[in-house]
């Protein structure tokens, strides 16, 4: 893959691929589950494909971000070519130990490959090979079997916890590289006040595009989420609201397919303890309808409404607000060094160099993350090159000037990136 793949990944958040094998897998899918627990996951659709085709770039992305892929497979239905292609992806990356592979067979034998090698007969030892890998790598795994047959939904919630510990226990490796993230989250756990269970506490987080306030509530919530009787990290608050404004006028019963309606409905119901995140608001109609919503959970629960607007949490009422600023020059200069040199400092020759490309990126991490990694390995005229070019585009946003850069007709700087 070319780095003009890798230096647009460096600002995005992706946890786990989800692999399918067709239909019958795809009805186990425990995204919710991940979801819930904070963890961003993307499903993958490739098991559609029946003819030969490459990988989709929005499957390699997510591959090349994700650390752990789950493959689930069933033999209760013909595999496709589009599956199996991607599982020889998957494995390539885990060879390269980018990524942590998790099978989960839904039935006795992993795959149903008679109608596909018979099809494209070519193919078929190169995808025997993959899936014997495939078997050996679910040995390690106790859960990697019948999953459907012996209590499902339950195993599938023991498969999400046990990814869930996965990136808990690396957490505090990885807390060492987020710049300025003990600092923020010291300051913001005293604004939960988790020791008093007087109020349903509503705290805003607000910043810039960029600057890590959907970071900050994800390592907030990873730490805190088992104190609550439920927990929900919620992107899309609009459609939330339909959801359940809809489940209060119909009266529906709540074993409803829509999980995260039927845990905050139940929530509510039973006035639970509930630890709510809520990213992305955009306006004060819906911070407002949260909070007033949230006055049904019981004492003790705790509201998170995440804005790049100041003005939204006060006209929503919210009256402990955080602010996540930019990164202070010495977090700033160790977290461009991490992405661009994999040491804690710039090397000396490249050390005003380095300057230079923390101001251009506004000392906002998203954007030190994009230049960093778009940079490392390259020489000082290419830096110099590549700086001159952010120079002229610093009014714009960073992933808009990465985008004018990967279109640039100048071959020096982005067509050399792409034959890396």
């Amino acid at each position: 893959m070319s780095s003009s793949y890798s230096f647009l990944l460096a600002g995005r958040e992706l946890d786990v691929f989800l692999s399918f094998s067709g239909k019958k897998a795809l009805d186990m899918d425990f995204g919710y589950d991940l979801s819930r627990n904070g963890i961003k996951s993307f499903k993958s659709e490739s098991w559609k494909e029946k003819s030969f085709k490459p990988i989709a770039r929005q499957t390699l992305e997510a591959l090349t971000e994700s650390k752990v892929a789950v493959v689930m497979t069933s033999d209760e239905e013909a595999s496709s070519v589009g599956f199996l292609e991607e599982l020889l992806v998957i494995l390539e990356f885990q060879e390269k130990r980018s990524l942590t592979v998790i099978p989960i067979f839904l039935t006795k034998r992993p795959l149903d490959m008679e109608e596909v090698s018979h099809l494209f007969p070519e193919r078929d030892r190169t995808w025997r090979t993959v899936i014997a890998k495939l078997e050996n790598i679910s040995a390690q795994y106790s859960l990697s079997r019948n999953l459907a047959v012996i209590h499902g939904s339950h195993r599938i919630k023991q498969v999400a916890d046990d990814i869930r510990l996965m990136f808990l226990s690396c957490a505090s490796s990885d807390f060492k590289g987020l710049a300025g993230m003990d600092r923020h989250l010291r300051a913001f756990h005293e604004l939960l006040a988790l020791d008093s269970d007087k109020e349903v506490r509503t705290v805003g987080i607000w910043g810039c595009a960029g600057v890590g306030k959907t970071t900050l509530a994800r390592y907030c919530y990873a730490e805190i989420f088992v104190k609550f009787h439920t927990h929900l990290f919620l992107e899309n608050i609009q459609d939330m609201k339909q959801k359940l404004l809809e489940n209060i006028e119909v009266e529906e019963d709540v074993t409803s397919s829509d999980h995260e309606r039927n845990e905050i409905t139940e929530a509510r119901n039973k006035h639970r303890k509930v630890l709510l995140v809520a990213d992305g608001v955009k306006d004060s109609e819906q911070g407002q309808w949260i909070k007033e919503y949230a006055n049904w959970f019981a004492p003790g629960s705790r509201i998170i409404l995440i804005t790049q607007d100041k003005s939204v949490l006060e006209e929503s009422g919210v009256n402990h607000v955080y602010e996540v600023g930019s990164l202070r020059y010495d977090e700033a200069i160790q977290l461009f060094s991490r992405f661009a040199f994999r040491q804690p400092y710039p090397p000396p020759e490249f050390e005003r160099l380095s300057v230079r490309a923390v101001q251009l990126a506004g000392f906002l991490p998203m954007a030190i993350r994009l230049f960093g990694s778009f940079l490392t390995g390259r020489g000082k005229e290419e830096w110099e090159a590549t700086l001159l070019k952010l120079s002229a585009k610093q009014s714009k946003e960073a992933v808009e000037v990465w985008k004018i850069m990967e279109a640039s007709e100048d071959e020096h700087i982005v067509e050399a990136s792409s034959q890396r």
